[in-house]
Formats: C-alpha cells, structure tokens, sequence
C-alpha cells in the first residue's frame, strides 16, 4: 500500500471550508425563512420597521394567558384538577395539566412561577389608579386548558402562506418567565380592559381582562446593527461626554464606553471605518485594540439607565435625563438606527462622498465597528446640550413641588409658610402643585441644559389609568380620560396662555418705537444711574409691579391720544424678533387665509433649533425636526371652527374711540384698577386680551425661556444669537462628524439680534427688582428671607398669571356648579382653563452681581387647591407663585446661594 502523501495546512483549510459551507447555507436559509423581523411583521401586517422583532412563537405564548387571567371575584376555589388554589397549582398539578412539558420542565418551577405572576397581577391591579378595571388573579386551570390547546395547534402566518410553526413546551415556560420577571413589569406594556379605547375593546371576548400584541414584545432586531449612542454632558472642559444613556448589562451599554465610539480615541486607537472597505483589514487593525481594555478607562463616560419615572429612588441616576427624552428624539432615529432606510443611503456608498456637496448627494460611506469581535454596523452617535447635573436638580425640584416628600427632604427643601412641615402640607396630596415644567438654556450658545417636568400623584391618574384613586378628591373639575400625550414632559409639550411673561417683548417693542423710543430709552438709562428701586410710573417700575393697564395703555397709544397706534403690531414684530411666531404667516386678504397658514404657527424645531418650515439650502428637503410648542403671539385662527390653523392677526385701524373708552375705566376715570378689565367692542378686545398675554396667545416653558434668552443676550452685546436647540451634533464611529443634509438642516445659524443692548439692559434692570419690591417677592421670601431678597442682584425674574375663572370658587361649589349646565354668566368656571403660574428670569450662575448673564429659566406649574377651604392656593394675578419658588429652589442651588443635602447625591454627585 503507498504511503499516503503528507498534507498541506491549505489542503485542511479547504477540507474545513468544504465541511463549514453547507452549514452556512443552511444558517442563511434559516435567516431568511423564520427571521424574527418577519415574525414581527407578520402579527403587525407588515407595518413595523425593519430594527424591531417579535418572535411568533413568543407572542402565541403570551397570548394563551389572555383567558387565564380573570377578575379575582371570578376564580373558582380548588377544584377536582388543583390540590391547592387555582392561582398556586404545586408541581404535581403542573405535572397532571401538562404531562407533554413534564421532562422538559423538570429543572424549571414552574408552579413557583405561575404564583409569582399571580401576585404581581394582584399587586398590579391592586394599586392607586390601576390600568384595569378591577382586580384580576390568574386562574391556572384555565390557562393549562389555553396551553395544551396552543401545544397541539399550527401557528399561521399571512407573511409565510403555507407555512406552519409549532408552540412548544419551552415558549410556554419562556412566555410565563416574561410575565413574571422583575414583578411583572412587562404587564405595564399590554393593553388592559380600562384603558383601551371602545373600538378595541369591541374586539375583545366579553370576559377578556387583557391582550397580547407584538408590538408589546418587540425587541432591537440583531440582524441589524447596534444602534448608534445618545451623549451627554461632559467630564471636563474640552473632553469627552461624560454619560450615555444605555442599561448597564447590554451591549449598547458596552458599546458606547468605548472611546472609538465616543469620539475620545486616540487616532492610533480608533478604526477609521469612514474609508475602510476592506472589512478584513478592518478586524485586523481593530484586533490590536483591547475593548475591555478601553472601556475601562478612567476617561470612559458612564451609563445613565434610562428616564425617570415617577416613582424612582432619590438616588437614581435616572434623575439626569429628560423625561420623555426617546420622543423628542425619534425623528433621529431615522440615522442612529442601521436599519432604516436614511442611514443605509448614507452608509452603503463604498467611500464618503465631499463635504461640501449637495444634501440630496452627499454620502458618509461606512460606519461600522469590530466589536467584541464581530465587524457591524453601527448607527449615527447623538450629542446632546443636557448638563445632567442640572437636569437632575430640575426634576428633583419639580417633583418634590409635585407631591415627592422624600425628595425634598433630601434637598433640604423649606419654604417660609409651611414652618418645618412638609411641603404643600396644607394643599391636595400634599404637593404643592398639580404640574410643574421647566426649562433652562445657555444664554451665549443657545444650548438647552435642561427639560423637567412632574405631575401630582392625582394629575397623573386624570391622564393615565380609568380613574383616581380614593385619596384624590372627587370635586376636581377635570374630566378623568386615558391620554399617554398628557404625560409627555410638559416643558416642551405643554403650552399655555403666557400672561406677563409677554411683558419683555412689549417693553422691547415700546423703546425701539419711532416716535417716542427713544426719549423712553433715554429716561430710563438716566433712572439706572440713580440708586434704589425704579419710579412706580417709568417703564421699569411698571415691569417690577407687572402693571398690565399702564402696559396697554402704551401699546395703545393712549399717550398719544390713541391715534394712529401702529405699536399692537410692533409688538407683534418684536415677538418675532425674540424667536416668538416663528411659521406664522401674515395673509394679505381673505382668499389667501387657508393658503397661507399652517398648522405650525408659533413652534419651533427642539432638536436643532430651526425654524419647522426651514428647507436644505440645497434642493426642497424637508429637515429632520421635532416640533414643539414655542410661542405665538398677536395671532387669530384661520376660520372660526375649533382647532383652526392660526396666523398673524393682520395690522389694521382700532377704533379710536372704543380705545379712548377702555383706557377711562369702569368710573370713566385713567389709572382706575378697572382699567381695561371690562373693554367692549370690536377688533379692540381681541387686542387687548393679546395685550394681557391671554386670548390667542400661548408658549411653552422652552419658548418662554427661549424668549428672555434672546433678551439676555442682547443685553450681553452679542451681535446674534441662536434659538434655542438640544443637539449639538451626530458623530460616526471614531468621532467622524457626519455632515449631511441634516447637519445643514440642523443647527441653525446665529441669529442677528436687532434689539439694542441698551433697551435690553433697562428691560432686565426693572426685572431685577421683581423678587424685592415686585410681583416676586412674596415667592422669594418663602425660598430666602426678606433681606436676602432685597440683597441678590444676579437675578432678573418675570412672574404671569394668566385667567382662570375659577378663583376663588370652592371646591364644593364648584362641583355642583358643574355637574349640571352652569348659567351663562358662570359658564366659564367650568371650562378648560387651569390655575396656571409663571415665572421665567435670567441670571448669573456664578451669583455675582455684574457681567454678563448666563442663563435663563422658565417654569410653569399648575397652582394646586387648599384642603381646607377647596380654594385654589395663590388665588388671583398678586398670590404666591410656586413657579416663582421652583425656579428660585433650582437657580438658588446653583450659583450656591441654597446648600443641597448630602442626602441628594446621585452617584456621588451632589446635583
């Protein structure tokens, strides 16, 4: 017999390959046949995007318990089937039920985990405010009979016709593992009887206490990619973020620690995936690279777990992100996502394309990563303008006025009327307000650093869930309805008249007037030079004591004798000046009105801080955006239905008369308290009540904050000024910035400020005595003493207070006022409107008394009712502003006049 040839390493690489091929074939017709991504679009029908999957087998799983879970009432006691209760069969019940499943289940309890789920069903529907309408147990016989007829069923699909898939034992066990993990935090997601609409409810068996769908399961697709990070903050001046916002054991998590990813790497260090095509010279470069190595570093930023809910531990490190913040974010996920269809057109180019070409045309080639030793796609990074440690001490504020004892007690938190007791003591659930919003933005760079935003224990249970629960009083004047919107972080999606916040733009208006401008300017600028508060009639005297009659009786040109007054509409342009009525347009006649308005009117682009109807500079590309209530002001609805478009009320002639008539007051007399209140008569009233800040008028906290922002700056001297925005940028893998059409689209360029740094000076020095002698002092003095008021000069602050009808009307009254149909005159006390407070101001937060200032803070809240009389607390324009006290709490604490608790630290930083 011959010897048998020795035999090459390369004759054994082919063997192998031979061996391996087949293997692959079959892996990549199992990919193809029964991805995950097609389970998913199946039981939506198609509709779900590409980055998101539902096994099919899982969610038949989940769905054999919609039967079993019933009302408590309805489980039957132990019965022939069950030794013990039917929500805790043991394991021989588990056994005798199922007997397929027996030796699979054999190293899994499962009797032990249908009680767990039993009890967290209990403790579900059990709490304050549950999502179902009542109390519901599992009833375990009734799910063996649900899973032994899933176990000898076919599952069909319309994606794969003719295609059958099969339940088994282990999707059952993994199924009921989902519903009991970490306390049946997943029941959260499914849809309950209670809080569906009626339309689906129809669908439902009549017993049916809850259903499963896909879209409650759906997970990141793995055949896609890792989504790209989300950023913020920072460790030092000049370096890296200091967090990204991932859950610690996943992989995004690590990920995103490493330097190649947050922009921090060396060049040595980091893969140039931008141009690299070779994806094998690509693994070999990375190879060198120790990810744990990386990730470890002391530089590496640190996972933040997510947003906060209502209900998180003092010292979570939740509290530093938004509330909300994954929707303000989703229109890029269209680029942080490998998936979706704009990144892959800016990705699967073999070479970036140049800088500087068109939006439609430019490509970023490549962005992938060899990560833990695989070569994927990796989504576009987000970096965000949030300072994390503002954010927390906004939304620890914010929450502690909304009802959060045990945070203000870490705080340190006190107010003057309250005398050691906890906060809001004395109101409703013991918060201090109902809602609380807050803004707060960079004045030199626009950068928005923080977004807050809470709602009371009974707030949040109008908007989420069947009802309130027994502690809420039931006199409220709200209708209780499901609306997941009304629980978005209200600085950015909740508007509300403005009220005296308008007061700087009016005031701006007045001495950029061209008739009498500039003498006002020149009266002012002299007063400033003399010490003490300002004179009760000069323009800064009239904006410490927000003296609303002497501010229409100037809009209107009543010091002229009320003819002509163009300065309604001069006010109109100031508004848009400060970055007010942005897409609002000014039709030229009545056939252009539908034409010419647009639903937009008065928001504003959060994410880069464009104006919603900006285009690419190149070519008609609609930006990437995120529209939110900004501010409007001077404006009217298109037509008279309701939700009408609105635009810019168009200049016109007010009747002198009418005018000479509303400025005389009820007793026929100038400078009556009366003044304006009771105006009638034509296009005048529609004026004054913009005037006021009411009637049409509306912002958000952001726009408001937005707003003084830009009068801050043009005090500062800054020749322009950018609106406000919240992402500084998106990065590729390495720190490679990506420059497309949406960096174009993205942040705005400066605007040039046309308002004078000397008008924008005597406006925030009048607002600089709000908080001693002004319509804030009462608001300081419960967070300082009087003298501390009098003596802090780094702020200038602005209170509103815009209608509420019902104002001092009690509770009781108001409840049998409104039950029925309310007399005319009466009728608005049972309207829409809420008690609201503002307070916006500008300030230094190095506290110094001079230079420039440097930030600006808005907060809105919603003023609560008095437990003992059902008054609402601050009743009227001259009552205590809570929103005047969370401000003053959070800007305290930063420039170090407030000390913060020890026991508010999170992650061992006092925030």
């Amino acid at each position: 017999m011959a010897e048998a040839a020795p035999r090459s390493l390369l004759d054994f690489a082919i063997t192998a390959s031979a061996a391996v091929l087949p293997v692959m074939l079959a892996v990549l017709l199992l990919v193809a046949v029964v991805r995950p991504a097609d389970d998913a679009r199946a039981a939506l029908g198609g509709r779900q995007p590409a980055d998101r999957y539902a096994s099919v087998r899982h969610v038949a799983a989940l769905k054999t318990f919609e039967s079993a879970v019933v009302p408590r009432t309805a489980l039957p006691p132990a019965g022939p089937g069950l030794s013990t209760t039917p929500a805790t069969p043991t394991a021989a019940d588990v056994a005798a039920a199922l007997p397929a499943c027996a030796r699979e289940w054999r190293d899994t309890d499962i009797a032990a985990q249908l009680a767990a789920f039993d009890a967290a069903l209990s403790r579900f529907s059990s709490r304050s405010n549950a999502r179902v309408v009542q109390a519901v147990g599992l009833d375990a016989a009734r799910w063996f009979s649900a899973a032994q007829a899933g176990l000898a069923a076919a599952i069909e699909t319309p994606l794969y016709p003719g295609q059958r898939f099969r339940l088994g034992c282990a999707d059952l066990a993994a199924a009921l593992a989902a519903l009991s993990r970490a306390d049946g935090r997943l029941l959260e997601a499914l849809a309950w009887r209670g809080t569906v609409t009626a339309s689906t409810l129809a669908r439902w068996a009549p017993q049916q206490q809850m259903a499963v769908d896909a879209r409650h399961v759906m997970r990141r697709n793995p055949w896609n990619g890792i989504a790209g990070c989300i950023y913020l903050g920072s460790a030092d001046a000049g370096a890296g973020p200091a967090h990204f916002i991932a859950r610690a054991t996943t992989a995004q998590a690590r990920l995103c620690a490493l330097p190649a990813m947050a922009g921090t790497a060396s060049p040595a260090a980091a893969v140039d995936t931008a141009t690299a095509v070779d994806t094998t010279a690509v693994i070999n470069a990375a190879a060198a690279v120790d990810s744990a190595a990386l990730a470890s570093a002391a530089s590496a930023p640190s996972a933040l777990p997510g947003e906060p809910g209502p209900d998180i531990a003092v010292d979570d490190a939740r509290w530093r992100v938004p509330p909300s913040l994954f929707t303000m974010l989703e229109p890029l996920e269209a680029l942080r996502q490998p998936s979706r269809p704009l990144y892959r057109l800016y990705t699967e180019a073999s070479e970036a394309g140049p800088a500087d070409a068109a939006p439609s045309s430019y490509r970023h080639g490549p962005n992938r990563l060899v990560f833990e030793g695989s070569d994927i796609d990796v989504g576009f990074s987000l970096r965000l303008t949030i300072d994390p440690a503002l954010q927390a001490r906004a939304q620890q504020i914010a929450a502690c006025y909304t009802g959060r004892h045990d945070v203000c007690r870490a705080l340190g938190v006190h107010r003057a009327e309250d005398a050691g007791k906890p906060l809001g003591h004395a109101l409703l659930e013991g918060a201090m307000v109902r809602l609380a919003a807050v803004a707060v933005i960079d004045v030199a760079s626009g950068r928005i650093e923080a977004l807050a935003g809470a709602l009371s224990r009974c707030a949040r249970q109008e908007v989420d869930g069947p009802g309130r629960d027994a502690q809420c009083d039931a006199r409220l004047p709200y209708a209780v309805r499901y609306r997941p919107d009304a629980l978005l972080n209200p600085a950015v999606y909740h508007d509300a008249m403005p009220a005296s916040t308008i007061k700087p733009i009016m005031a701006a208006a007045f001495l950029s007037d061209a008739d009498n401008g500039k003498r006002w300017l020149a009266t002012e600028r002299a007063a400033m030079n003399r010490a003490g508060a300002p004179a009760r009639d000069s323009l800064r005297g009239q904006l410490m004591r927000s003296d609303s009659a002497r501010f229409l009786d100037r809009m209107l040109c009543i010091d002229n004798g009320a003819q002509p007054c163009r300065r309604p509409w001069d006010v109109q342009a100031m508004a848009q000046t400060l970055g007010w009525n942005a897409a609002c347009s000014t039709p030229a006649g009545a056939a252009g009105l539908a034409a010419a308005a647009g639903a937009d009117c008065g928001r504003h682009d959060l994410l880069f801080g464009r104006a919603v109807n900006a285009t690419a500079e190149a070519g008609q590309v609609q930006p990437l955006a995120t529209r939110v209530a900004y501010g409007r002001l001077m404006s009217e609805p298109v037509a008279s239905r309701l939700g009408a478009a609105m635009h810019l009320r168009p200049p016109s002639a007010l009747d002198t008369g009418i005018l000479r008539r509303c400025a005389a007051g009820a007793d026929g007399t100038r400078g009556s308290d009366d003044d304006w209140e009771k105006c009638r008569g034509g296009a005048v009233v529609d004026v004054v009540a913009e005037g006021w800040g009411q009637g049409h008028a509306r912002a958000s906290a952001l726009g408001v904050a937005g707003m003084v922002a830009t009068l801050a700056a043009a005090a500062n001297g800054q020749a322009a000024v950018r609106r406000p925005y919240l992402v500084e940028g998106l990065q590729g893998v390495g720190g490679s910035t990506l420059q497309p059409a949406v960096a174009r689209w993205g942040l705005a360029a400066p605007q040039p400020l046309a308002l004078s740094q000397d008008a924008a000076e005597v406006i925030l020095s009048g607002l600089s005595y709000s908080h001693r002698e002004g319509t804030a002092r009462s608001a300081c003095e419960q967070v300082f003493d009087a003298r501390r008021c009098r003596g802090i000069d780094w702020l200038a602050g602005k209170t509103g207070t815009p209608s509420f009808p019902s104002d001092g009307i009690p509770l009781a009254e108001l409840a049998t006022l409104c039950r029925g149909t309310p007399p005319p005159e009466r009728a608005a006390a049972c309207g829409a409107l809420r008690p609201y407070k503002w307070y916006v101001a500008a300030y230094r937060a190095d506290g110094s008394g001079h230079g420039p200032w440097t930030k600006v803070i808005a907060v809105l809240a919603e003023r609560n009712w008095l437990r003992k009389s059902g008054i609402v607390h601050g009743a009227g324009d001259r009552g205590p502003n809570p929103a005047a006290e969370i401000a003053l709490q959070i800007a305290g604490r930063q420039v170090g006049a407030l000390s913060a608790s020890p026991g508010a630290s999170i992650n061992g930083s006092s925030p």
